[in-house]
Protein backbone atom coordinates (compact mmCIF):
# COMPACT_ATOMS: atom_id res chain seq x y z
CA UNK A 1 0.00 0.00 0.00
CA UNK A 2 1.49 3.32 -1.07
CA UNK A 3 1.94 6.19 1.34
CA UNK A 4 -0.61 9.01 0.97
CA UNK A 5 0.58 12.24 -0.56
CA UNK A 6 1.07 15.36 1.55
CA UNK A 7 -2.19 16.97 0.43
CA UNK A 8 -4.20 13.77 0.80
CA UNK A 9 -2.80 13.21 4.29
CA UNK A 10 -3.64 16.77 5.34
CA UNK A 11 -7.19 16.35 4.04
CA UNK A 12 -7.66 13.07 5.92
CA UNK A 13 -6.48 14.65 9.17
CA UNK A 14 -8.86 17.56 8.61
CA UNK A 15 -11.77 15.18 7.96
CA UNK A 16 -10.92 13.20 11.09
CA UNK A 17 -11.19 16.33 13.27
CA UNK A 18 -14.39 17.39 11.52
CA UNK A 19 -15.97 13.98 12.13
CA UNK A 20 -15.08 14.16 15.82
CA UNK A 21 -16.56 17.64 16.06
CA UNK A 22 -19.75 16.53 14.31
CA UNK A 23 -20.19 13.79 16.90
CA UNK A 24 -19.35 15.86 19.98
CA UNK A 25 -20.02 19.48 18.99
CA UNK A 26 -17.94 20.62 21.95
CA UNK A 27 -15.97 23.32 20.14
CA UNK A 28 -18.64 24.84 17.91
CA UNK A 29 -21.28 24.67 20.65
CA UNK A 30 -19.08 26.29 23.30
CA UNK A 31 -17.61 28.96 21.04
CA UNK A 32 -20.95 29.51 19.28
CA UNK A 33 -22.90 30.17 22.48
CA UNK A 34 -20.12 32.46 23.71
CA UNK A 35 -20.22 34.44 20.45
CA UNK A 36 -23.98 34.88 20.47
CA UNK A 37 -24.01 36.02 24.11
CA UNK A 38 -21.22 38.55 23.51
CA UNK A 39 -23.01 39.85 20.43
CA UNK A 40 -26.25 40.42 22.33
CA UNK A 41 -24.53 42.01 25.33
CA UNK A 42 -22.50 44.34 23.12
CA UNK A 43 -25.58 45.50 21.25
CA UNK A 44 -27.32 46.28 24.54
CA UNK A 45 -24.30 48.09 25.99
CA UNK A 46 -23.60 50.24 22.91
CA UNK A 47 -27.14 50.79 21.61
CA UNK A 48 -27.47 54.40 20.38
CA UNK A 49 -30.79 55.71 19.05
CA UNK A 50 -31.31 53.06 16.38
CA UNK A 51 -28.30 54.44 14.51
CA UNK A 52 -25.78 52.24 12.80
CA UNK A 53 -22.59 51.93 14.80
CA UNK A 54 -20.11 50.46 12.36
CA UNK A 55 -17.13 50.88 14.68
CA UNK A 56 -18.80 49.02 17.54
CA UNK A 57 -20.02 46.28 15.22
CA UNK A 58 -16.53 45.79 13.77
CA UNK A 59 -14.94 45.66 17.22
CA UNK A 60 -17.55 43.23 18.54
CA UNK A 61 -17.12 40.87 15.60
CA UNK A 62 -13.33 40.67 15.74
CA UNK A 63 -12.92 40.57 19.51
CA UNK A 64 -15.52 37.83 19.75
CA UNK A 65 -13.93 35.86 16.90
CA UNK A 66 -10.56 36.10 18.61
CA UNK A 67 -11.71 34.78 21.97
CA UNK A 68 -13.91 32.13 20.38
CA UNK A 69 -10.88 30.99 18.39
CA UNK A 70 -8.76 30.80 21.54
CA UNK A 71 -11.39 28.53 23.06
CA UNK A 72 -10.99 26.27 20.03
CA UNK A 73 -7.20 26.08 19.91
CA UNK A 74 -6.75 24.20 23.15
CA UNK A 75 -9.57 21.72 22.53
CA UNK A 76 -8.36 20.75 19.04
CA UNK A 77 -5.04 19.55 20.44
CA UNK A 78 -6.42 18.37 23.78
CA UNK A 79 -8.15 15.56 21.91
CA UNK A 80 -4.81 14.30 20.67
CA UNK A 81 -3.53 13.89 24.23
CA UNK A 82 -6.14 11.25 25.05
CA UNK A 83 -4.81 7.69 24.93
CA UNK A 84 -1.55 8.82 23.24
CA UNK A 85 -3.36 9.79 20.04
CA UNK A 86 -0.77 12.51 19.41
CA UNK A 87 2.03 9.95 19.47
CA UNK A 88 0.17 7.79 16.99
CA UNK A 89 -0.32 10.78 14.73
CA UNK A 90 3.35 11.71 14.87
CA UNK A 91 4.61 8.21 14.06
CA UNK A 92 2.26 7.90 11.09
CA UNK A 93 4.08 7.88 7.71
CA UNK A 94 2.93 11.39 6.77
CA UNK A 95 4.88 14.66 6.58
CA UNK A 96 4.81 16.90 9.63
CA UNK A 97 3.58 19.73 7.41
CA UNK A 98 0.52 17.64 6.48
CA UNK A 99 -0.40 17.26 10.14
CA UNK A 100 -0.13 21.01 10.65
CA UNK A 101 -2.12 21.90 7.54
CA UNK A 102 -4.82 19.33 8.32
CA UNK A 103 -5.29 20.58 11.89
CA UNK A 104 -5.26 24.21 10.71
CA UNK A 105 -7.91 23.49 8.06
CA UNK A 106 -10.15 21.82 10.63
CA UNK A 107 -9.70 24.75 13.02
CA UNK A 108 -10.44 27.20 10.22
CA UNK A 109 -13.67 25.41 9.37
CA UNK A 110 -14.85 25.32 12.98
CA UNK A 111 -14.18 29.02 13.51
CA UNK A 112 -15.97 29.91 10.28
CA UNK A 113 -19.04 27.97 11.43
CA UNK A 114 -19.08 30.07 14.60
CA UNK A 115 -18.54 33.30 12.66
CA UNK A 116 -21.53 33.02 10.34
CA UNK A 117 -24.30 33.49 12.95
CA UNK A 118 -22.14 36.01 14.84
CA UNK A 119 -21.67 38.26 11.80
CA UNK A 120 -25.32 38.07 10.81
CA UNK A 121 -26.39 38.83 14.38
CA UNK A 122 -24.08 41.84 14.71
CA UNK A 123 -25.16 43.25 11.36
CA UNK A 124 -28.78 42.92 12.47
CA UNK A 125 -28.40 44.30 15.99
CA UNK A 126 -26.10 47.17 15.00
CA UNK A 127 -28.17 47.98 11.89
CA UNK A 128 -25.24 47.60 9.51
CA UNK A 129 -26.49 48.28 5.99
CA UNK A 130 -23.86 48.76 3.29
CA UNK A 131 -26.26 50.53 0.93
CA UNK A 132 -27.65 52.84 3.63
CA UNK A 133 -24.18 53.82 4.77
CA UNK A 134 -23.27 55.21 1.38
CA UNK A 135 -25.34 58.33 1.92
CA UNK A 136 -23.56 59.18 5.19
CA UNK A 137 -20.06 59.26 3.73
CA UNK A 138 -18.80 62.76 2.99
CA UNK A 139 -16.90 61.79 -0.15
CA UNK A 140 -18.79 60.28 -3.08
CA UNK A 141 -18.52 56.48 -3.21
CA UNK A 142 -17.63 55.04 -6.61
CA UNK A 143 -17.50 51.37 -5.71
CA UNK A 144 -20.72 49.32 -5.74
CA UNK A 145 -22.11 47.89 -2.51
CA UNK A 146 -21.10 44.37 -3.49
CA UNK A 147 -17.48 45.54 -3.69
CA UNK A 148 -17.43 46.48 0.00
CA UNK A 149 -19.24 43.29 0.98
CA UNK A 150 -16.60 41.29 -0.86
CA UNK A 151 -13.83 43.24 0.85
CA UNK A 152 -15.32 42.54 4.27
CA UNK A 153 -15.64 38.83 3.50
CA UNK A 154 -12.03 38.76 2.29
CA UNK A 155 -10.87 40.34 5.55
CA UNK A 156 -12.93 37.84 7.51
CA UNK A 157 -11.60 34.79 5.67
CA UNK A 158 -7.97 35.89 5.69
CA UNK A 159 -8.12 36.95 9.33
CA UNK A 160 -9.61 33.59 10.30
CA UNK A 161 -6.90 31.80 8.32
CA UNK A 162 -4.18 33.72 10.17
CA UNK A 163 -5.79 32.93 13.51
CA UNK A 164 -6.02 29.26 12.57
CA UNK A 165 -2.39 28.96 11.45
CA UNK A 166 -0.94 30.70 14.50
CA UNK A 167 -3.34 29.04 16.93
CA UNK A 168 -2.62 25.57 15.53
CA UNK A 169 1.13 26.12 15.81
CA UNK A 170 1.08 27.38 19.38
CA UNK A 171 -1.61 24.90 20.39
CA UNK A 172 0.78 22.12 19.38
CA UNK A 173 3.60 23.81 21.27
CA UNK A 174 1.62 23.97 24.50
CA UNK A 175 -0.35 20.71 24.31
CA UNK A 176 2.11 19.01 26.66
CA UNK A 177 2.49 22.02 28.94
CA UNK A 178 0.51 22.35 32.14
CA UNK A 179 0.48 26.14 31.94
CA UNK A 180 -0.71 26.11 28.33
CA UNK A 181 -3.43 28.73 28.92
CA UNK A 182 -0.87 31.11 30.39
CA UNK A 183 1.56 30.51 27.52
CA UNK A 184 -1.18 31.10 24.97
CA UNK A 185 -2.13 34.37 26.67
CA UNK A 186 1.44 35.65 26.88
CA UNK A 187 2.59 34.63 23.39
CA UNK A 188 -0.54 34.36 21.27
CA UNK A 189 -2.31 37.59 22.19
CA UNK A 190 0.53 40.00 21.25
CA UNK A 191 1.39 37.97 18.14
CA UNK A 192 -2.14 38.23 16.75
CA UNK A 193 -2.63 41.90 17.60
CA UNK A 194 -1.70 43.10 14.06
CA UNK A 195 -4.29 40.75 12.57
CA UNK A 196 -6.97 42.10 14.90
CA UNK A 197 -6.04 45.72 14.16
CA UNK A 198 -6.24 45.14 10.40
CA UNK A 199 -9.52 43.27 10.82
CA UNK A 200 -11.20 45.87 13.01
CA UNK A 201 -10.13 48.97 11.06
CA UNK A 202 -10.69 47.39 7.65
CA UNK A 203 -14.11 46.07 8.65
CA UNK A 204 -15.18 49.43 10.07
CA UNK A 205 -14.25 51.21 6.86
CA UNK A 206 -16.00 48.56 4.75
CA UNK A 207 -19.15 48.84 6.93
CA UNK A 208 -19.06 52.62 6.47
CA UNK A 209 -18.62 52.17 2.70
CA UNK A 210 -15.59 54.40 2.68
CA UNK A 211 -13.50 54.55 -0.52
CA UNK A 212 -11.60 51.33 -1.09
CA UNK A 213 -8.28 53.19 -1.10
CA UNK A 214 -8.80 54.02 2.57
CA UNK A 215 -8.60 50.37 3.63
CA UNK A 216 -7.00 48.51 0.73
CA UNK A 217 -3.74 48.53 2.67
CA UNK A 218 -5.33 46.50 5.45
CA UNK A 219 -6.37 43.86 2.93
CA UNK A 220 -2.78 43.71 1.70
CA UNK A 221 -1.42 43.39 5.25
CA UNK A 222 -3.93 40.65 6.00
CA UNK A 223 -2.87 38.71 2.90
CA UNK A 224 0.75 39.09 3.96
CA UNK A 225 -0.16 37.81 7.42
CA UNK A 226 -1.77 34.68 5.98
CA UNK A 227 1.33 33.94 3.90
CA UNK A 228 3.75 34.50 6.79
CA UNK A 229 1.77 32.54 9.36
CA UNK A 230 1.32 29.60 6.98
CA UNK A 231 5.05 29.55 6.17
CA UNK A 232 5.95 29.91 9.85
CA UNK A 233 3.67 27.05 10.85
CA UNK A 234 4.85 24.67 8.14
CA UNK A 235 8.48 25.48 8.86
CA UNK A 236 8.39 25.23 12.66
CA UNK A 237 5.74 22.61 13.37
CA UNK A 238 8.01 19.61 12.96
CA UNK A 239 10.62 20.99 15.37
CA UNK A 240 7.98 21.82 17.98
CA UNK A 241 6.36 18.39 18.14
CA UNK A 242 9.50 16.25 17.83
CA UNK A 243 10.92 15.07 21.12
Amino acid sequence: MSRPGAIAAAWEICKKDVRIERRTGEITATAGVFSIVVGFLSSMAFYVNDDTNAATAAGTIWITIFFAAVLSFGRVWQRERDESALTGLLVAPVPRASIFVGKALATFGMIMIVEIPLVLLCMLLFHVDFSAQASTVAAPVKEPTSFHVSSFLALLVMGTASLSFVGTLFGAMTVRTRARDLVLAIVLFPLLSPVLVCGVVGTRKAFEVQPFESYSGFLGLMAMSVTLTAALGIGLFGALVDD
